[in-house]
């Protein structure tokens, strides 16, 4: 498994079986939970590690649950979490152009315009949105 995390990355995603990338203009997939792995490597490719990111992050933001992580400070991968009907998702803060309550479901739209339909509460996206917001505005005003 030889994949950095990039400006092309929209989200990663695990769906109990296997770990999908999704681009901007292409998809990826590996067998089983590699997210890890990917971050971490990604992380490490760019200066530090996952476990050290998380660290940081949580530390700026002085927040400890579902916290964003910076991957890259030189390329602006800011990517947060969130869990919908047992699939894990990483999503590229800089890539969401929009995203709003669709029906009982949230719908997320990406800068190349792909739509992600989410079985989630518009308020548990919000709030991770936000806490992404917050470093990024806490991180560069340093």
């Amino acid at each position: 498994m030889d994949y950095i995390v990039n400006k092309n990355t929209n989200f990663i995603l695990f769906d109990g079986n296997n770990t999908c990338i999704y681009e901007i203009n292409n998809n990826l997939l590996f067998k089983g939970n590699v997210i890890n792995d990917i971050l971490n490597e990604s992380c490490i490719y760019y200066g530090s590690t996952l476990k050290g990111r998380i660290v940081s992050c949580k530390k700026i933001i002085n927040s400890y649950y579902k916290v964003p992580i910076i991957i890259s400070e030189k390329n602006n991968l800011l990517f947060f979490y969130v869990n919908a009907n047992n699939i894990i998702y990483w999503f590229n803060f800089l890539n969401i152009k929009e995203y709003y309550k669709y029906n009982n479901n949230l719908m997320v739209v990406f800068n190349n315009e792909f739509n992600l339909t989410l079985n989630i509460s518009y308020s548990v996206f919000h709030n991770q949105i936000l806490k992404c917001s917050r470093l990024l505005v806490i991180y560069n005003s340093r």
